[in-house]
């Protein structure tokens, strides 16, 4: 799976080409369309250096479509959502004797993520088989709400199987070690539980096997029960452009900050002017409301998983406290992060502040 918030660069050469030309065709669903949505063309940069480049990744970021999370707590093996993965096809040409020539072995099929690379994993970097680093995971877990309360969901993760029969995704309660197999049937994205429904209470050990038996990926979801606060779950983008899900367990506070522009105005009556009238007058008036949210206690590692949440552009938060129904579109406010370890800060908790991504009166027209 490519990954478009980092450049996907697609290199035409030919070493007697003059330049060369590009048709990029892009889809969500249904089949590839009969007429290329671009059409990109360069000329050589010198006899001597017949290289052309080109970066696709803004083209492909135009035709993504976002949903709020699913709330998955109990399907394995489920086919996703496509408005968040992106096809593309390539037809390139080679410019040789003022003509475009197709070039066939230089074409090119596949799919995009709204994810991203970190620099030293290079160019055109791939995301890895299942959407979610390894870890250890934590959600919130109270057993007088039951496991459909989005509250308790632990959330789901992605697997991107291409073309490996007999897959397996492999759960293991962490009280009692039971085991339980998921085998995957058929090719494509498909969104696994994070947590095998009777193993809510204990939490469980989640294995990705190749082919059934090779260990790939190995994540770790753990209960915690939080009897006091009311726990707020926040959704997100991940870095490979899937969705991810953190419960922030602690205390939470909401503050408002309001904005205006202001005038002074001529009184209605001169000189005996009615003082109840006062001299200034607001206008434009709105404000927009914050909340800061503490994770509770967490691992040394969970400072990498909330760098993610911070780098994300996409996130929405869900707090049955104030509403039990909507997410909520909101920004990271936050902007800087201290990793901690337990070595050097004891018992470990993060506190973010967010921004809800609208303004509190209605402006839109």
């Amino acid at each position: 799976m490519n990954l478009s918030r980092s450049p996907y660069i697609v290199e035409v050469d030919d070493a007697t080409q003059t330049g060369s030309k590009v048709e990029l065709y892009i889809w969500t669903t249904g089949s590839q369309p009969a007429d290329p949505q671009y059409t990109l063309s360069k000329l050589i940069p010198a006899s001597n250096n017949t290289k052309t480049f080109y970066n696709i990744s803004p083209y492909i970021r135009e035709y993504y479509t976002f949903t709020t999370w699913q709330n998955i707590y109990n399907s394995y093996d489920l086919d996703i959502s496509t408005n968040y993965v992106v096809n593309y096809h390539i037809d390139v040409y080679n410019k040789i004797g003022g003509v475009y020539v197709v070039n066939a072995l230089e074409s090119q099929t596949g799919q995009f993520m709204d994810g991203y690379n970190y620099y030293m994993d290079g160019y055109n970097s791939i995301s890895s088989t299942v959407l979610l680093s390894e870890g250890t995971y934590f959600y919130n877990h109270n057993g007088a709400l039951g496991s459909a309360v989005v509250i308790n969901m632990a959330g789901s993760f992605n697997v991107d199987i291409n073309g490996v029969a007999g897959d397996v995704v492999r759960y293991t309660n962490l009280d009692s070690g039971t085991v339980n197999n998921i085998t995957a049937t058929t090719d494509g994205m498909k969104t696994f539980s994070r947590v095998y429904l009777p193993n809510i209470a204990d939490g469980n050990k989640v294995e990705y096997l190749g082919g059934g038996s090779a260990v790939r990926w190995t994540g770790y979801f753990k209960p915690l029960c939080e009897p006091k606060y009311s726990p707020v779950v926040v959704d997100f983008l991940n870095r490979y452009g899937s969705w991810a899900r953190v419960f922030f367990q602690k205390v939470n506070k909401r503050s408002v900050e309001i904005k205006t522009n202001e005038y002074k105005f001529n009184p209605s009556a001169l000189p005996f002017f009615p003082t109840n009238e006062g001299q200034i007058k607001e206008f434009n008036t709105n404000g927009k409301e914050t909340i800061k949210l503490n994770t509770g206690w967490v691992n040394d590692l969970y400072g990498e998983y909330l760098q993610e949440l911070l780098l994300s552009e996409k996130v929405t938060l869900f707090d049955p406290s104030y509403d039990a129904v909507n997410y909520t579109p909101v920004k990271v406010k936050t902007k800087s992060l201290q990793k901690q370890t337990g070595l050097n800060d004891g018992m470990i908790n993060y506190e973010l502040d967010f921004e809800f991504a609208y303004d509190l009166i209605g402006t839109v027209v």
